[in-house]
């Protein structure tokens, strides 16, 4: 028996009630690649201090015209460079002005002899721009630190799928065994299984179980969707995205879950899961032009097409089910 969940008040109930502007869900509080004690330094700020020392002699080497003392300094470079977490050190950090990055050095610089030919033409022009001013304001340990922490945004990999997975096991789902028959699947209740990992298979013979077409998927590229999940005799495929901006690949990302909503199939509800902050930019009314004001209209008339769809946020994710249950 289906449940008359109004897709449009849902919509609005998401909007009233926005993103959490910190997700513990995506947060990375790893401990620190520092310690507190410049006596009790780690690997990390022995090799970072090594580094700068050998660049500060290689500076005298170079002005004496010393090539001996040059190579020993480039060779104790190179050696220290093998340190984990280095590439968050002001030396490693300044290739990305001349267009390298320290995966290109250790990736596309295959050989030791191609590592030390780079250090020796980065090198002197790092004293130039940076070094000195450096020096002269005093290097520090925090700059560690604080490159660590603002890449860390870039480590989320499958903390959506996690959240999500927690959201459903909070009301009483578990994973749709995958060792089970398809068929299985129809007799189930509150289970739910993942297309794009291992569950690849299961859904697309639980799909055909239930005759579905999943034309989205045919008209992009053959991409899997996030999720697969049933209630009673109600099945539903969401799409989850995690957004926090928008622009380049985030607009074509929000392009994929409003058209997914724009599929009708009788046996299914497509959802499109939205979280993250840029959630409540798409739920401010005030803005009534622009890009953000034509995602939201089209959202509406989506779901107004299709009345068995939804467009949801983490707290609508949750109505959802709890309307379900």
């Amino acid at each position: 028996m289906r449940f008359n969940l109004n897709n449009i008040d849902l919509l609005n109930f998401c909007f009233k009630h926005g993103e959490d502007y910190i997700d513990d869900n995506y947060s990375k509080e790893d401990q620190p690649i520092i310690v507190d004690s410049d006596q009790d330094a780690n690997s990390l700020m022995r090799a970072n201090k090594k580094i700068q020392d050998y660049i500060t002699a290689y500076e005298i080497a170079l002005d004496n015209r010393n090539k001996e003392m040059q190579e020993d300094c480039i060779n104790s470079i190179f050696e220290n460079l093998e340190t984990k977490g280095i590439n968050f050190s002001e030396f490693t950090s300044y290739w990305a002005v001349k267009d390298v990055s320290f995966s290109v050095y250790k990736n596309t610089l295959k050989s030791k002899n191609s590592k030390l030919e780079f250090l020796r033409n980065i090198l002197p022009d790092y004293i130039n721009n940076r070094h000195n001013l450096y020096k002269s304001h005093g290097y520090s340990y925090s700059t560690l630190q604080t490159l660590s922490d603002s890449k860390s945004h870039k480590q989320n990999g499958n903390s959506g799928s996690i959240k999500v997975s927690k959201i459903f096991e909070s009301f009483g789902f578990k994973p749709f065994d995958l060792s089970a028959n398809a068929d299985e699947f129809v007799k189930s209740n509150k289970v739910f299984l993942e297309p794009d990992k291992k569950g690849k298979t299961m859904f697309k013979e639980i799909i055909k179980n239930y005759d579905l077409n999943f034309d989205w998927s045919k008209n992009h590229e053959n991409k899997q969707t996030d999720f697969l999940f049933k209630i009673n005799d109600q099945i539903f495929i969401m799409e989850h995205k995690h957004m926090k901006e928008s622009g380049g690949g985030q607009d074509k990302q929000m392009t994929e879950i409003i058209d997914f909503i724009s599929y009708s199939e009788p046996k299914v509800s497509y959802v499109s899961f939205l979280d993250g902050i840029y959630f409540n930019l798409l739920a401010d009314e005030t803005i009534k032009k622009g890009k953000t004001f034509e995602q939201r209209e089209k959202i509406k008339t989506n779901l107004e097409k299709n009345k068995q769809n939804y467009f949801i946020n983490t707290i609508g994710f949750k109505k959802l089910l709890e309307a379900f249950d």
